[in-house]
């Protein structure tokens, strides 16, 4: 099984530094974003970076790497939104396909769903990488629902993926949010889904009501999902799947949600 948490690329350590820390926490797979996920500006990559994480990575035995799109991306907008978002989506892409990263994941936004799943080709075929071949693999993200957003109910995520190499990433928090209770949404996505598409868990607890519609994120057992959480950490039909933790960090943040999934681990 394969755990870690989303971690900085700010500053000077960068994307190296990333791989650094996931070495020093213990990490068996990591998340970042490759440039900031608030602003439309894209980050190039330093001369030597690639290859210094490359060979961090090549040293912690592959170190499973995921990538999240910007939170500006709406790959169901019209216009100039989504023009940029298609370019933007193509950018991490590319740099995904660099960095020797499995998986990017992208929340497809609000709008119509045929014009999503089109610009999210559009955005693979934008950075070199063809349907069905080699490279980081496109995962869409479940949202919490509200509004106009796409992908909140597992039979929406099917449609958004069908007929396409697009796999899925499960929020736990998100899917909550959006009324489902864990191992329901589990359930579902298997049914609507299939499991083949699953390639990354976030594993997040909920600040917010079940059916809140609220994506507010919290540390494990400190959320209204608590113990429920475990159940879906330890499901033998995700053993090959990477789980990460996007919960709030501090030291104390990061050392308490290691220490309870280590537990989980152990049978604590």
């Amino acid at each position: 099984m394969k755990y870690g948490l989303h971690l900085s690329i700010a500053g000077k350590r960068g994307i190296a530094g990333a791989a650094e820390e996931a070495e020093l926490l213990g990490l068996s797979a990591l998340q970042i974003f490759a440039k900031s996920p608030r602003s439309w500006k894209t980050r190039p990559l330093r001369p030597g970076e690639v290859e210094g994480f490359r060979a961090r990575q090549e040293n912690l035995g592959g170190l499973p790497t995921v990538i999240h799109a910007s939170y500006l991306v709406n790959l169901a907008a019209e216009g100039e939104l989504g023009e940029r978002s298609v370019f933007s989506l193509a950018d991490d892409l590319a740099k995904a396909q660099a960095l020797g990263a499995s998986y990017v994941v992208v929340h497809p936004g609000s709008g119509e769903l045929t014009r999503a799943r089109s610009n999210a080709l559009r955005a693979l075929s934008f950075a070199g990488l063809e349907p069905h071949r080699r490279g980081p693999r496109l995962l869409i993200e479940n949202t919490a629902g509200g509004g106009e957003k796409l992908g909140a109910l597992m039979e929406e995520l099917a449609e958004l993926v069908a007929d396409t190499p697009f796999g899925v990433c499960l929020d736990t928090c998100h899917a909550f949010a959006a009324g489902y209770d864990p191992l329901r949404a589990l359930d579902e996505l298997e049914r609507y889904v299939g499991l083949e598409r699953l390639g990354v868990v976030h594993l997040n607890d909920s600040v917010g009501d079940r059916g809140s519609h609220v994506d507010h994120h919290a540390n494990l057992l400190e959320g209204k999902m608590g113990s429920k959480l475990k159940e879906v950490f330890l499901k033998p039909r995700l053993r090959e799947k990477i789980f990460i933790l996007e919960t709030p960090r501090s030291p104390q943040e990061d050392a308490h949600n290691l220490r309870v999934l280590r537990g989980w681990l152990r049978g604590e």
